[in-house]
């Protein structure tokens, strides 16, 4: 399946891309990290969009990264995620989600897609945090921001029938922690969405990867 644009959390850096061919079909490819062997990488494979990041960036939350994507029907904001530990662990994963994007509260009028890593789901809402996934898919909810995923399924967060990450890549251990919210007015074009199988990257991740297509 190709796409148009990919958002790869745990993406090694361009520089280590360039003795490979898979380099040649990429027009864009920015990346956020301070380890080569895994940061944040946004690429854009169709040569009509155009990433930026947004001039808001806030590095304190180093891989909540707002692009701002240009050249399709219409613009919109792309934020690209890898939820990661933190120091203090009150601010981890779901905790550094929910602080960004109040933050960032004021980029959320307009249309939006949050996509990437979130290492987060419901089934964690007991673990002490600033803020639990529940309260973030509220808060996107009341700025009409939804999972595209629970949306097209018709599933209910925390009872996922497809994982996206599988612990130390057994089968027997799955998790949903990859999610695609994207606002109201670009969740009335989805065409499909679609979860990679276990059997088909497992090799190659323990997650696996959401294709979403919407109609332009």
């Amino acid at each position: 399946m190709s796409a148009d644009i990919l958002v790869i959390p745990e993406c090694e850096s361009p520089e280590k891309w360039r003795k490979s061919n898979k380099i040649h079909p990429i027009n864009q490819f920015l990346w956020f990290g301070d380890n080569p062997n895994k940061g944040i990488g946004v690429i854009t494979l169709n040569n009509n969009y155009q990433i930026e990041v947004h001039p808001s960036y806030n590095k304190d939350f180093r891989y909540i990264i707002p692009l701002i994507v240009s050249g399709g029907d219409d613009d919109f904001i792309l934020f690209a995620i890898w939820a990661q530990n933190a120091k203090k662990k009150y601010y981890s994963y779901i905790g550094q989600i929910h602080l960004a994007l109040d933050y960032y509260k004021f980029l959320l009028n307009d249309p939006c897609i949050i996509v990437g890593d979130w290492n987060s789901n419901k089934i964690f809402d007991h673990i002490n945090r600033d803020g639990t996934h529940s309260d973030v898919v509220e808060f996107l909810k009341s700025v009409n921001i939804k999972s595209a995923y629970h949306t097209y399924f018709n599933e209910e967060h925390g009872e996922e029938t497809k994982p996206t990450h599988y612990f130390r890549k057994s089968k027997d251990r799955p998790f949903h922690i990859d999610y695609v919210f994207v606002s109201e007015t670009i969740l009335k074009k989805l065409n499909f969405i679609e979860v990679g199988s276990f059997e088909e990257w497992i090799k190659l991740s323990d997650h696996t990867p959401i294709y979403r297509e919407i109609n332009n």
